[in-house]
């Protein structure tokens, strides 16, 4: 999963929040509670949403992949980002970076940002550090 739909804030009631929601969570924290990596501590209260399983090379894919599902959702992803105590609503891209790029580029087309904007959703891409050759290149 490399687009994820990341809800978040300091006073955000997630269990209100996923109460109004028929979407299904992948990921669900609490201010407070220990974070799986790092050894610290949660700064705020959240949910994630798989918007596309495609993988960390398939940008193009993942772009699609999640337009369709705000598209499909859009009323309910709307009700998210507006719901009190959210500060943060954002679509977060993950896309590799290989040890050997000197740059990398990501189009997000004008359909998205508009799509996302009227769901009240800000868009990021987080770049992962990646040793290896994307699979099928040599």
């Amino acid at each position: 999963m490399s687009c994820i739909l990341r809800i978040s804030g300091a006073s955000l009631d997630v269990g209100r929040l996923m109460a109004s929601s028929s979407l299904a969570a992948d990921n669900v924290w609490t201010k407070g509670e220990a974070r799986a990596v790092g050894g610290t501590v949660h700064s705020t209260s959240g949910v994630s949403f798989v918007a596309s399983e495609a993988d960390f090379d398939e940008f193009d894919a993942q772009v699609v992949e999640a337009s369709q599902f705000v598209v499909e959702n859009l009323a309910d992803i709307s009700r998210l980002a507006a719901f009190p105590g959210v500060e943060y609503a954002l679509l977060d891209f993950g896309v590799s970076m290989y040890e050997d790029s000197f740059t990398i580029s990501c189009h997000l087309p004008p359909a998205l940002v508009r799509i996302a904007a009227s769901a009240g959703l800000g868009l990021a891409v987080s770049y992962y550090a990646t040793s290896s050759e994307p699979q099928g290149e040599s």
